[in-house]
């Protein structure tokens, strides 16, 4: 029966105790990762492996592909020693873009078949180390372990650091996470007999010896792979994306800017990185008609360029789905089933993503229903225009805007990394199909929680490929997060507070225009909003850059309906509003989004909090338009 392992038992094994730990870990495998097997250790997680610096995403999947093929119908290296291991070729889902591949993978698959791919593993010594710890020794590292565990769950005072080398630690855990995925159901003797939940109980029967006895199968497997690297660089989780006007556009000053300056946004375009637009709401449209220019659904991309669309049952279910979507562009049977065979052939012929035809297969008919009302809200703000004189909504930041409706948050498991990646690196490309900038700028009013022993702050793969768009001339505009006051979970219960360091990605990103939250209409008042994630960053930059109204905004939702909503997720498009009024009134800005960001935070209105709380000030688009 599997056992779920707690976090602070993870660090414990791996880094060592609290008053003499490791900050890193050498190992491909990156803390969330250990996390998340530990608490299930049976299942499968979804994975983002990067690969080496001298490796393209394609190959990489080309390779892992063929390696788990091997692995399948041989049944050779560990398959089937965990419970839970063996799964269908379609369920590990391996996909590619630019500079990352991703899968779902088993805890078994992570070792078998990626670690020995790594650039660790292709170290001699990595693998000649492991080889040479004998199974004595594994089981000895572990009794310590657990024995120091035991007493530190029990409350004692923690033991000296037992002499474990980081290598050690590195398969201890190993052993320990494939013990819990089969553990024992039940511990005592007779009537004393109970079920085996508890921690304590946990560490009470964890022993050296059955570890021992069931790692010895995987490390076989690892070390029968060989080397295959340098391939494979490190191994996150694929992490969850979430969500994160009445008198906001007076507040900060957009309505006196658009007087004053005469600005309209009509020949800019600005991609809405959220939920969905409805189209058919009237405060889209324009005087040739609807302003959402083209509809695109990356939250199913991991299903089109997955390399499972080789085997011919996974191709028949993957159109299937695919045809039962309003896509914009008919197409038969035959010709869905070739653009999948060709997006998934291209990895093993070393070529990238053809967005073209992703393109073809993303697009949705303008007017296909949201996933909920979130990215209406946000596309509201930014370009909603009262439908009507007597309308009780006041027009957005630009009610002439051209808006891209790029679906990547549908409230289910697809709501990943991998999928906000893709629509980054589809935007650039867009952008580098003409000689002129297309797609002016992207607003992503959602939130990815950042888990500092993972990655640098900032560096994370949605913050790099943030970066990479805007290093080709888009302004990039993101919510800082609603971090700021939440409840944590300590041995001794849960803990409610203000969170510093809580910024989000993709605002981790030092190019990013990052946003925080203040109230509507009272911003001297109330300050910074309760909610709103805090600086600075976890490497010390200043974020937020600035706030923006983000309590109680009032906005359209689906089916032309009207409400308020609250988050930096409201604040955010407030700001990518003035950075499309800057561009339309000064078309010199056109593709200079750091010059954009400089202006924009230079000019925000010093609301006397702490620069980690507000950044620069709350949001002036007047005084930014005269001080340029």
């Amino acid at each position: 029966m599997p056992v779920s392992l707690p976090r602070w038992l993870v660090d414990f094994i791996l880094l060592g105790p609290a008053n003499d730990r490791r900050q890193l870990q050498e190992s491909p495998v990156l803390g969330d990762v250990w996390t998340a097997f530990a608490t299930d250790p049976a299942g499968t997680q979804d994975l983002l492996i990067e690969p080496y610096r001298t490796q393209t995403a394609g190959r990489v999947a080309a390779a892992l592909a063929d390696r788990f093929a091997r692995i399948d119908r041989h049944g050779h290296l560990a398959a089937g020693r965990v419970p839970g291991a063996r799964q269908p070729r379609s369920a590990r889902n391996i996909a590619y873009l630019q500079g990352i591949v991703a899968a779902r993978l088993s805890f078994e698959d992570l070792l078998c078949a990626v670690v020995p791919m790594s650039d660790w593993w292709a170290r001699r010594e990595t693998r000649d180390r492991i080889a040479q710890v004998s199974p004595e020794r594994i089981a000895a590292t572990v009794d310590a372990l657990i024995a120091s565990a035991r007493d530190f769950e029990a409350g004692k005072p923690e033991p000296a650091t037992p002499n474990i080398t980081p290598l050690e630690r590195f398969v201890a855990l190993m052993g320990v996470v494939v013990w819990a995925a089969d553990a024992p159901s039940r511990i005592g003797q007779g009537r004393g007999t109970r079920t085996l939940r508890k921690l304590g109980d946990i560490l009470k029967v964890l022993t050296g010896t059955a570890v021992t006895e069931r790692l010895l199968p995987i490390l076989h497997g690892m070390l029968e792979a060989g080397e295959a690297g340098p391939m494979v660089w490190q191994v996150s989780l694929n992490r969850q994306a979430a969500p994160a006007l009445e008198k906001s556009v007076p507040a900060v000053k957009a309505d006196a800017a658009r007087t004053l300056f005469g600005v309209r946004c009509d020949a800019i375009t600005w991609a809405i990185l959220d939920s969905g637009i409805d189209a058919d709401h009237p405060v889209f449209n324009g005087p040739d008609g609807c302003r959402v220019r083209k509809t695109l659904d990356f939250s199913r991309m991991r299903q089109i360029v997955s390399l499972d669309n080789t085997d011919e049952a996974t191709l028949e279910a993957r159109v299937d789905e695919l045809l039962q979507r309003d896509l914009a562009t008919e197409m038969t049977r035959e010709e869905a089933k070739a653009d999948l065979r060709e997006l998934a052939s291209d990895a093993r012929k070393g070529r990238p993503v053809q967005w073209e035809i992703v393109e073809r297969l993303v697009t949705l008919r303008c007017g296909t229903p949201p996933y909920g009302g979130h990215g209406t809200h946000v596309a509201g703000i930014i370009g909603g225009r009262a439908p009507e004189p007597d309308s009780s909504f006041a027009d957005g930041m630009c009610p002439e805007i051209n808006l891209l409706d790029v679906r990547v948050l549908s409230r289910s498991a697809a709501d990943t990394e991998f999928a906000v990646i893709a629509a980054l690196q589809y935007l650039r490309d867009l952008n580098e199909r003409h000689s002129f900038i297309t797609v002016h700028g992207a607003n992503l009013s959602l939130s990815i929680p950042h888990d500092v022993r993972n990655f640098a702050c900032g560096r994370t793969p949605v913050c790099n490929e943030c970066e990479r768009l805007i290093e080709s001339g888009v302004v990039v505009v993101a919510a800082a997060g609603n971090r700021g006051y939440h409840s944590y979970e300590t041995r001794d219960g849960a803990y409610e507070g203000y969170a510093a360091f809580s910024i989000t990605d993709p605002g981790n990103a030092d190019g990013v225009i990052t946003v925080g939250a203040t109230h509507r209409y009272w911003p001297h008042t109330y300050g910074v909003s309760f909610f709103s994630s805090r600086g600075p960053t976890g490497d010390g930059r200043m974020k937020p850059d600035l706030v923006a109204p983000g309590e109680r905004v009032q906005g359209p939702l689906p089916e032309e309906g009207w409400g308020q909503q609250d988050g930096t997720s409201m604040a955010a498009p407030h700001v990518s509003g003035a950075a499309a009024m800057l561009m339309a009134r000064y078309s010199e800005l056109i593709g200079q989004p750091h010059r954009i960001k400089q202006v924009i935070c230079a000019s925000a209105t010093d609301l006397g909090r702490e620069r980690s709380f507000q950044g620069g000030g709350m949001l002036d688009v007047l005084r930014a338009f005269q001080s340029v």
